[in-house]
C-alpha cells in the first residue's frame, strides 16, 4: 500500500517536478504534491506545512539557502532536501550544516526515494525525542511542584551522606534532617526499606515525633541512593496518648461500678436471705430465698465482669457452670445426692443478654432442683449450651426427674418462675420450649447480639 505524503516541490522546471514526483511513486509513495518559485508562493504553501520540501538549490526569484531560512524564522522544522542539477560539495556541506536533511543531484534521482524515507524517519525520531523530552520536564516540573508543597520532609542522601535533594519543608527544617541519619548506615547495609518513629528536637528545643520511610534506589548512573521520607506524627502520638489515658481510666471507673453494684447485689442477697430464715410462714421463706438466688444470679454476672479482660463479653458458659454449682450448693444437704453435667460451648454475651439469660438459667436450674427429684434415685441435671455458625444460641437445662404433672405436658406452668422465663425470653426476641418424657427438657433458642450494632432483634 502506498504512502500518502505532501510534498512541496521548489522548482521552476515543471517536467523536473513531474519526475521528481514520478521517483516517489515508484519507490511506494502516493504524493500530493505543489511546485512553487517564489517566495510568496512558498511561504503561502507552508500552512498548513506539508510533510518534505524537495528545493532545487539556484531559482531565479528563490534560492535553497533562503527557503531553508525562512522555514527556521517561522519556527518550522520540516524535512529539507535539496535536489539540484549542479552543486559541489562545500555548498552540498554548507547546506546540510544550515538544516537540510539531504541533497542529491537530478541525474540520481533514483536515490531520492531512499533520501525521502530516511528523512521522514528521521523528522519521526526528532519528534518523538521531542515529545518525550517535553513530557521529561513537564514530569519533572509535576514532581518539583508536588514535592514544594507536601508538608512531609523528603530528602535523598548517597552513601556518603550527602544531601542530594531536599524539598522545601525539609529546607524549613534543616536541623531536623541533620539528625535523621541514625538509621541511614542500617538501611544501606540491609538494603531493605525500612519504617521507623524518631524521636528528634526541634530548633524551638521541642521534641518531635517522625515517622519515617527509608528506601534505596538507584541513579542513572547506578548510583545506590537513599531515598526518606518523614511525616511529622507528634500530635497524632499526643492523641493516642491521651484516648489511651481516657479508655484507661474509663476501664478502672466501669470496672468500679462493675465492683459496686455486685457488692451492693450481694449485700440485698444477703439480706433477703436473713430475713427468709427469720420468717416463719414457709411460703414467703420460700420465695425470698428465690428473689434471693435471682439477685445472686444477676451479682455473679457483675462480679465475673469485673474479672474479665473484655468487660463488653462475658464467656457465659463459664457462667453457667458457677452459676449451677452455686445454686446446688444453696439448697444444701437436700441437694447433695443431684449431680451436675455440662456441655456447653464457649459463648461470649454482651451484657444486655448475659443478665436475662442468667435470670432464665436460674429459674430452670431451680426449678429442676425444687420439683425434679424424689426418692434415693440417682439424679442429674444438664446444663448444655450451644452456638450455631449463624449465631443462633441454644440453651437447655434437663433433668432425669419426674417430669410435669399429669396433664400438664405441652403447656408451661403457671409458676412465678415460668411467668419469669417467658418474659426474659421476649427481650431476648427467643424462643422457649419444654417437653417432658423421663424428666423435663426446657430449652431458650434465641440469637446473639452484635456488640457493635445500635439496635437489638
Amino acid at each position: 500500500m502506498s504512502q500518502a505524503i505532501n510534498v512541496l516541490i521548489l522548482e521552476d522546471r515543471p517536467e523536473d517536478a513531474e519526475l521528481e514526483a514520478y521517483e516517489l511513486r515508484r519507490h511506494g509513495f502516493d504524493p500530493v504534491w505543489e511546485r512553487v518559485e517564489t517566495e510568496p508562493d512558498f511561504l503561502q504553501r507552508l500552512d498548513p506545512p506539508p510533510d518534505v520540501i524537495l528545493a532545487d538549490y539556484m531559482l531565479p526569484q528563490l534560492d535553497a539557502p533562503r527557503a531553508l531560512e525562512l522555514l527556521q524564522e517561522r519556527g518550522l522544522n520540516i524535512p529539507f532536501i535539496v535536489v539540484s542539477g549542479t552543486i559541489g560539495e562545500d555548498v552540498a556541506v554548507a547546506m546540510m550544516r544550515q538544516g537540510a536533511s539531504d541533497y542529491l543531484l537530478k541525474d540520481r534521482l533514483g536515490r531520492l526515494g531512499e533520501a525521502v524515507k530516511h528523512a521522514l524517519l528521521e523528522d519521526n525520531l526528532r519528534r518523538e525525542k521531542h515529545r518525550a523530552e517535553v513530557e521529561l520536564t513537564a514530569s519533572e516540573a509535576r514532581f518539583h511542584t508536588f514535592m514544594r508543597h507536601s508538608p512531609a520532609l523528603a530528602f535523598i542522601r548517597d552513601a556518603q551522606g550527602r544531601i542530594l535533594y531536599v524539598n522545601r519543608a525539609s529546607e524549613q527544617a534543616a536541623a531536623v534532617v541533620s539528625q535523621l541519619r541514625t538509621e541511614d548506615a542500617s538501611a544501606f547495609e540491609s538494603g531493605k526499606s525500612t519504617r521507623t518513629i524518631e524521636r528528634i528536637t526541634a530548633a524551638s528545643g521541642q521534641v518531635r515525633e517522625l515517622l519515617t520511610f527509608r528506601f534505596l534506589f538507584s541513579d542513572a548512573a547506578g548510583r545506590r541512593l537513599l531515598g526518606c521520607i518523614a511525616v511529622d506524627i507528634t500530635e497524632q502520638k499526643a492523641a493516642e496518648r491521651a484516648l489511651s489515658q481516657a479508655l484507661a481510666a474509663k476501664d478502672v471507673l466501669l470496672r468500679e461500678v462493675h465492683h459496686r453494684v455486685k457488692n451492693n447485689l450481694q449485700t440485698i442477697s444477703s439480706l433477703l436471705n436473713i430475713q427468709a430464715e427469720s420468717l416463719p410462714d414457709p411460703a414467703a421463706r420460700t420465695a425470698l430465698r428465690d428473689a434471693q438466688r435471682r439477685v445472686h444470679s444477676m451479682a455473679l454476672i457483675h462480679e465475673q465482669m469485673y474479672g474479665h479482660k473484655d468487660m463488653d463479653v462475658v464467656d457465659f458458659g463459664e457462667y453457667a457452670r458457677r452459676l449451677a454449682r452455686d445454686l446446688l450448693d444453696s439448697f444444701g444437704a437436700g441437694a447433695a445426692r443431684v449431680s451436675l453435667r455440662f456441655e456447653t460451648d464457649p459463648v461470649a454475651l454482651p451484657m444486655d443478654q448475659m443478665i436475662p439469660c442468667g435470670l432464665i438459667l436460674n429459674e430452670l436450674i431451680t426449678n429442676s432442683l425444687k420439683y425434679a427429684f424424689s426418692g434415693d434415685a440417682a439424679a442429674e441435671i444438664l446444663v448444655a449450651l450451644r452456638c450455631a455458625s449463624d449465631g443462633k444460641i441454644t440453651m437447655t437445662v434437663a433433668d432425669n426427674g419426674v417430669g410435669l404433672p399429669s396433664g400438664a405436658a405441652g403447656r408451661r406452668s403457671e409458676s412465678m418462675g415460668m411467668r419469669i422465663v417467658e418474659i426474659l425470653t421476649s427481650q431476648l426476641g427467643g424462643a422457649f420450649s419444654q417437653e417432658s418424657a423421663g424428666g423435663v427438657k426446657s430449652t431458650v433458642t434465641f440469637a446473639r447480639f452484635d456488640k457493635l450494632s445500635a439496635s437489638h432483634p
